[in-house]
């Protein structure tokens, strides 16, 4: 894509003609388009016209000449480097500072939640998915317990924000009204959609979806921020004393939602954006892992290591790459907010090139047709280069991190249902007032009964023998 002339300037406040848009997309060479516009019908052009208008060329010109220039250009060299991490035994003033936070409700709850349950063989948003061991609950329902728990911990109301995608933003908000929000106060409850991009094709051309409109694809996890601010997530935010966000993504059940002692941590270091970590079970293990990148914290592609560094390991044996990314980070709500507002600090695009399904103009005609296209994606976790300081916290995968992300196989719903049954079987077995445990035990404990293995200790009091299906709420 090459800017050929200067389109005309159209005042602020004023629509932009067919015809200054034609004159656009002339000077930006869309000629596809052009074509496209001239083929079909009056309703189907001012459908097209409006996706068009909404498109800044400009920026649109600059990310494929970016890509261009990554594709000729040599690679920048990246040298990586260990950070450190904050590891178990944690200090109990961790968890005083969080408690505090959430008691003072300065601690806001991002879900980033705009994926689809089809590589689960399921129908609707992931979160809709049912994944309790006994009881099916939803992602969706099992964090909305373990929110309402938290403020019924704390005595506060907390504000949880969801981000959807236009894919699933209606089918989720009525999921959310059919189960009554999981009797949470809808007040506390904002849905914001995430942003769209344009694709293009290899020589920078925009493309025509099967439903005539301009082809666009989300703009990634680290466009979350941007809808914070676009939605107006971040100004309620301010308005409501909050300080902290709490981020996190759908397809994690075991996920411990603004846990105290993560926050205090953040808080407690000055940090502007932190992360949870999970050592990595193997070198081969495809995930990102949080360190330096040419000294500055950040996350590491797996890809971007060779398989010397990763198999590489300390003296204690483990491996010195092996800081997992589990997508789960606090950040300041101020540090959002200058991501958001000054394009110095604007997150890198990042390129995949993926078969899009849109349409050719052949002989007069938009007939079907597959391309090698470019997709356009932020990612969250490159905020961190932008931070001056960011705690590295490690947990116990066990407890934290079982994604679900597959149909069979590894992270899949099996294995988080696995986890999870574990998870609760541990706090069983620990708490010490079961006479006798079956090895085959099935257990789900609700969050609204216990959020951690101290309260759930406490509050337990078992059945002279325990069943194979054992639902605890």
């Amino acid at each position: 894509m090459h800017q050929e002339k200067q389109p005309p300037i159209v005042p602020m406040d004023q629509t932009p003609s067919e015809q200054e848009l034609r004159d656009t997309l002339c000077a930006y060479k869309q000629h596809y388009i052009l074509t496209c516009l001239d083929i079909i019908s009056p309703a189907q052009r001012t459908a097209l016209l409006q996706d068009i208008k909404d498109i800044n060329f400009t920026q649109l010109a600059n990310r494929y000449q970016a890509y261009s220039n990554s594709k000729s250009n040599a690679a920048v060299k990246k040298v990586f480097d260990t950070t450190e991490i904050i590891a178990l035994p944690f200090s109990k003033t961790f968890s005083a500072i969080g408690e505090d936070y959430l008691r003072a409700g300065k601690v806001g709850i991002f879900l980033v939640a705009g994926g689809q349950g089809t590589r689960l063989g399921f129908k609707g948003p992931k979160g809709c998915f049912p994944i309790s061991p006994v009881m099916h609950k939803s992602l969706f329902q099992l964090f909305a317990e373990s929110i309402s728990a938290l403020e019924r911990r704390y005595g506060k109301p907390l504000s949880w924000y969801i981000m959807t995608s236009r894919e699933n933003d209606a089918e989720t908000r009525k999921f959310f009204q059919e189960h009554n929000f999981f009797g949470r106060d809808r007040g506390y409850v904002q849905f914001l959609v995430q942003g769209e991009i344009p694709s293009l094709d290899q020589q920078g051309q925009l493309l025509i979806s099967r439903d005539l409109r301009v082809f666009k694809n989300p703009d990634g996890h680290g466009g979350s921020l941007r809808a914070l601010k676009e939605s107006g997530a971040l100004k309620d935010m301010q308005e409501k004393g909050i300080e902290e966000i709490f981020y996190f993504q759908v397809d994690n059940p075991l996920a411990k939602i603004a846990d105290p002692l993560f926050i205090g941590a953040h808080v407690e270091r000055g940090a502007e954006m932190s992360t949870k970590v999970v050592q990595k079970t193997d070198p081969a293990e495809k995930v990102g892992i949080i360190g330096k990148i040419n000294g500055k914290t950040g996350c590491i592609e797996y890809s971007e290591l060779t398989p010397a560094e990763m198999a590489e390991k300390r003296e204690d044996g483990t491996l010195r790459f092996g800081s997992a990314n589990i997508a789960i980070h606090m950040m300041k709500r101020t540090f959002v907010e200058q991501l958001t507002q000054d394009e110095r600090f604007s997150l890198p695009y990042h390129v995949a090139i993926k078969d899009i399904e849109c349409l050719a103009a052949e002989n007069g005609l938009l007939i079907p047709d597959t391309r090698k296209g470019l997709k356009f994606e932020m990612f969250v976790f490159d905020a961190l280069g932008f931070s001056t300081r960011s705690v590295t916290m490690q947990v116990k995968r066990e407890e934290e991190f079982s994604p679900v992300k597959n149909y069979d196989g590894a992270d899949s719903p099996q294995t988080a249902r696995q986890a999870m049954v574990n998870l609760f079987t541990r706090w069983v077995r620990k708490s010490g007032k079961a006479a006798h445990v079956p090895e085959d035990l099935i257990v789900e404990v609700s969050p609204l009964f216990a959020l951690d293995e101290t309260e759930f200790a406490k509050k337990f009091v078992p059945a002279s023998a325990l069943s194979s299906s054992l639902y605890i709420g």
